[in-house]
């Protein structure tokens, strides 16, 4: 029997944001943010993704859900760069345009 898959401190949020005057695309838009952090704990996971989004200029934003990833095979493949850059970098964010 294989060993369970183990954790690898990285979680994923689900957020929502809004691009900011500092942000790429400063368009004033709300965008849904999917992010890769790395953390202890969920609010340790949580503090990272928020400074990241600081960092790229997303103002107010909203966590809508958080889970921890227990089986790093189980990431789609297109997501699985973001992982790894969370696990060096602390957190990655791949944004959506739902328009």
């Amino acid at each position: 029997m294989a060993p369970d898959p183990q954790p690898v401190g990285v979680f994923v949020l689900t957020l929502r944001a809004t691009a900011g005057p500092a942000n790429s695309q400063p368009d004033g838009r709300r965008y849904t943010i999917l992010a890769f952090a790395k953390g202890e704990t969920e609010a340790a996971a949580t503090d990272a993704a928020f400074n990241g989004l600081d960092a790229l200029g997303w103002v107010d934003g909203e966590a809508l859900r958080c889970g921890e990833i227990v089986d790093p095979g189980a990431v789609p493949e297109d997501l699985r760069p973001a992982m790894r850059k969370a696990e060096t970098n602390g957190c990655a964010l791949v944004v959506y345009d739902e328009d």
